[in-house]
């Protein structure tokens, strides 16, 4: 077959093997690629440590001023209030910073937004609500960065605003603020930058759990919210290094024995088999999107409600079937306004840089899906709007080659809000600056992308031949789990594989099945949502793959399995 680089792939992708060491082994040339060299940081990567591995709570700015003024409203009994986002990493976030205030003994409530009444973050309206009800303390969970009037007005009203974040930061931060715990604002020197919503809300827990509580009580009570900080970790796509990975791993390890009935019953709710090892997919693709789907098409509080649930049986199925049946309406909603966003692209896009898009029809709570599954899809920058009145609200999904922040403050002057991360923001803007705003960003993204083309390679990190592939090898590759952004699952390339008993498979019939003959061995393959291709496989004497490998639990057996990702014929 000629050089993998010079074909496409039935998918219409071009393979790019990692450069290839001959003196190291397949693991040690994984890790190389991802900039692993160090021994200790090797040791470190593939042994993450619970107790070790954390970094001091009070190394980040302003922890100690937060956790004196929480102690002292504690002690007063003072009201406090937990201020959430309404996605994942909102949501998980206040249930940590809930649980861990009750557990000191804290009178402590909680509120989030209406994405559609409300918006994103704070407003004018809740601060007046706080001030009335005599709220002494306001924590913001990954809100309250770009907050700065809301928060110069809750200090005036007598409110101390502790801010946890990690949103991007503004060029005018929060300066009324009795606390800012953010790794990223200046003159922090807090060693992991990449904490999400979430995993910030988790530190302060940590920190106010450890002033509060010692030995075994403390361990057990940091350990049992792990859980909830793995799922706004892994659902904000935080990358799995660092802190995020242990958050993650051992997250998922306490999700198997959650102390959290409401988390329990979601998990069932979900088919969440908890006899089984649970992986990332676990939050990505089954519980994240019934927390979400409550925050995107009602109200948040449905799911917030879920994760603090400690009561009646039923009423915890009850609520769980509720979230269940908005993610399915959510799962619709999406699949229409996908076909319809698909139709637009086909009709507008020639040579363009990014896709700008909207419909009145599309709901504000599944913008952000939509523009997603665009750049996969097509790996282009896009926007996806929606109109409100003389108003128009945005999600902007980015590519690696694009920070969209960034994009966004070239065009400020057009918008009335915006902000977010280099690949997922959001932003506001009257209709009056819509073509304004349009001609900016296109332009600006003609200038940024003008010689990208928008192709998708494939890297692969190993070519595998049929020795390679053991039970040993699996064992080295579990201790580089858990996989996701910043720490992707390995894909590896198979030559020369015989396609037997070639199927497609699942209710739809439209995953791909087969019988990979390699070497003196069959190892069975399965291509999700791959079955369109079953006429070339079927034809095919001789394949290459690109894979990863997983594990196959069938009858009380567990098999290695290929999960194709692409194939050359």
């Amino acid at each position: 077959m000629p050089n993998l680089t010079s074909l496409k792939s039935l998918l219409n992708r071009t393979w790019k093997l990692r450069p290839q060491e001959p003196d190291l082994n397949i693991l040690q040339n994984i890790l190389r690629n991802r900039g692993l060299t160090d021994q200790d940081e090797i040791n470190a990567y593939l042994s993450p440590s619970y107790k070790k591995g954390f970094h001091n709570p009070f190394l980040m700015k302003d922890m100690d001023k937060a956790v004196e003024r929480l102690k002292r409203a504690i002690a007063g009994q003072e009201r406090v209030i937990i201020f959430g986002d309404y996605d994942v990493d909102g949501i998980s976030g206040t249930a940590i910073l809930y649980h861990a205030l009750k557990l000191c003994g804290a009178n402590v409530s909680y509120r989030l937004p209406h994405r559609v009444n409300d918006g994103y973050g704070l407003n004018i309206k809740f601060i007046d609500e706080f001030a009335e009800k005599g709220i002494g303390v306001l924590i913001t969970v990954d809100c309250g960065i770009s907050c700065k009037a809301q928060i110069e007005k809750a200090a005036s009203l007598g409110i101390d605003v502790i801010i946890t974040d990690h949103h991007t930061i503004p060029e005018s931060i929060p300066t009324d603020a009795y606390a800012i715990l953010h790794p990223k604002q200046p003159d922090c020197h807090y060693p992991f930058k990449g904490l999400t919503g979430a995993g910030v809300a988790y530190k302060l827990a940590s920190a106010l759990i450890t002033a509060q509580f010692t030995g075994t009580e403390k361990e057990k009570i940091l350990y049992s919210l792990l859980d909830l900080a793995s799922l706004g970790t892994v659902a904000d796509i935080g990358p799995l290094l660092g802190e995020n990975r242990i958050i993650v791993k051992y997250g998922l390890e306490a999700m198997q024995n959650s102390n959290w009935p409401g988390l329990n019953h979601l998990m069932e709710s979900a088919g969440l088999d908890l006899t089984q090892k649970l992986d990332v997919s676990a939050i990505g693709f089954k519980i994240g999107p019934r927390i979400n789907a409550a925050g995107r098409i009602d109200h948040p509080y449905f799911a917030l409600q879920m994760l603090l649930h400690d009561g009646d049986h039923e009423e915890g199925k009850s609520k769980a079937a509720y979230l269940e049946k908005l993610n399915a309406e959510r799962q619709q909603m999406v699949f229409k306004a996908q076909e319809e966003a698909n139709l637009k692209f086909a009709e507008n896009m020639s040579d363009q840089k990014i896709f700008i898009a909207w419909s009145p029809d599309w709901h504000v709570g599944i913008l952000g899906l939509i523009c997603s599954r665009m750049v996969e899809k097509h790996n282009m920058p896009t926007i996806i709007l929606q109109e409100y009145d003389e108003h128009l609200v945005a999600s902007f999904r980015s590519n690696e080659t694009l920070n969209a922040v960034d994009a966004l403050n070239h065009c400020s002057e057009f918008l009335d809000h915006y902000g977010g991360h280099a690949q997922a923001a959001g932003f506001s803007l009257k209709k009056a600056n819509l073509q304004s705003f349009i001609d900016k960003i296109t332009a600006y993204c003609a200038d940024q992308l003008e010689h990208y083309q928008f192709e998708q390679d494939l890297l692969l990190d190993a070519e595998l031949t049929r020795d390679d592939i053991n039970d040993n090898f699996m064992r080295l590759l579990s201790q580089m789990e858990p996989f996701g952004v910043g720490n992707p699952t390995p894909v590896f390339l198979i030559k020369d594989i015989k396609p037997e008993d070639v199927k497609t498979v699942g209710k739809d019939r439209n995953h791909l099945h087969f019988m990979a003959n390699i070497g003196a061995g069959r190892i069975s393959s399965i291509g999700f949502k791959l079955g369109r291709l079953l006429p070339d496989i079927a034809a095919a004497k001789s394949l290459n793959i690109a894979v990863h490998l997983d594990k196959n639990t069938w009858n009380g057996r567990e098999t290695i399995q290929f999960q194709i990702l692409d194939i050359m014929v």
